[in-house]
């Protein structure tokens, strides 16, 4: 199984740290937000520890979301990519493969509540065309989203029509109106 870390750093120079839980729970995917650390700082550090060979991900466009992994970054390819989000095709040889959506939405102090709201709807957009190019609905949405979970935009059918448990979500159905 592929093993995932999502940190929004805040700009703290945090590789010691990284590094630590990235051996002790085996990180595969380690993502950042607010990332300030020098990639080839972070790459000597995870490297030197004999967790694997750690490689960064670059993206296509998106500079405010940083991936390394333990695998060459042609195995997380970017398919779509704007200043806030990265969806990568993850292709692992003798694993199923999945997108992996990540986002990075503004602060309550720089957007509101309503702004937030129609940017889960063409986030939820964007993740249907990526679906569809790449022919499943596989995908994995990770992020900070700086809204509450209880939201509009995050439970709204049209946005990204979050449910509870899990439990709810594996009917793959429900009413709306």
């Amino acid at each position: 199984m592929t093993t995932f870390l999502f940190w929004n750093l805040k700009n703290k120079p945090l590789k010691d740290v990284i590094a630590s839980i990235a051996l002790n729970y085996d990180i595969d995917i380690l993502i950042f937000v607010e990332y300030s650390i020098e990639n080839s700082d972070l790459l000597m550090i995870l490297n030197k520890n004999n967790m694997g060979e750690y490689f960064y991900a670059p993206g296509i466009g998106c500079n405010k979301i940083h991936i390394f992994a333990r695998f060459n970054d042609n195995f997380i390819k970017p398919i779509y990519e704007t200043d806030n989000l990265t969806i990568r095709h993850l292709v692992l040889p003798g694993l199923i493969n999945i997108l992996i959506a990540i986002t990075h939405f503004p602060s309550k102090l720089f957007w509101d509540e309503d702004s937030q709201s129609i940017e889960c709807i063409d986030l939820a957009n964007s993740i249907k065309e990526a679906e569809m190019e790449v022919g499943h609905s596989r995908t994995i949405l990770v992020g900070d989203f700086n809204m509450n979970p209880f939201e509009t935009g995050l439970v709204s059918a049209a946005g990204l029509h979050a449910v509870m448990s899990r439990k709810i979500a594996e009917k793959n159905k429900r009413i709306v109106q």
